[in-house]
């Protein structure tokens, strides 16, 4: 299975580069799957727009309320009812723009999972980056725990930089010190939010 794979992959390779105490945490916290969305698309979209900028607890609260009223939404345009409810959720009015312009778009209402995992990574790229208020950090997270991708490595993560900085110094926090541990690097991702003790980083 890939997260074993992924498991003894990026164990052997930390202790070849002479990085013992990463391999030591990554043995001690064992093999960690990739919790994928089972969400549509959209609601998937909203929940990342919603988390921008929270902490994971406040995150939580507002998506539970933003959720029920997504459930709930009859709606064919924007309007101020569904503004007011958005607002009595907790959400932001930049973020209720942006979540009304991800709900009304006909374009990604018809997207399946199985039409995006046929993108390639450009192609995602560009799709979501179009999208207002959907930036290059939402996309890799949203490839990761949406697609499934077993290789992304988000260097604006500002989580994994404080992991990094635990193990290393900040001069080696860049693309190219991941590269050693593709085709894994999601999963070290995974491992390195570990380190700061946060069990619950899904999106």
């Amino acid at each position: 299975m890939e997260h074993i794979k992924a498991f003894e992959v990026l164990q052997k390779k930390s202790k070849k580069l002479g990085f013992q105490v990463l391999a030591e945490h990554i043995k001690n916290v064992g093999p960690l799957k990739i919790k994928k969305s089972r969400m549509d698309f959209v609601a998937h979209l909203v929940k990342i727009i919603v988390g921008q900028q929270l902490s994971v607890q406040s995150a939580a609260a507002i998506w539970k309320r933003t959720e029920l009223i997504l459930k709930e939404n009859k709606y064919k345009n924007p309007n101020k009812n569904l503004d007011k409810k958005f607002k009595g959720a907790g959400l932001s009015r930049q973020k209720i723009e942006y979540i009304n312009g991800i709900i009304f778009n006909k374009n990604l209402l018809e997207l399946s999972k199985k039409s995006l995992k046929k993108l390639s990574s450009e192609e995602y790229y560009e799709l979501l980056i179009s999208i207002k208020g959907i930036g290059p950090w939402s996309i890799e997270m949203s490839r990761i725990f949406y697609i499934g991708d077993p290789d992304i490595f988000s260097i604006l993560d500002l989580g994994l930089k404080n992991a990094h900085l635990r193990l290393f110094d900040l001069k080696t926090y860049n693309e190219s010190f991941y590269e050693n541990f593709s085709p894994f690097r999601s999963y070290m991702c995974l491992f390195l939010w570990r380190v700061l003790e946060d069990e619950n980083v899904t999106i």
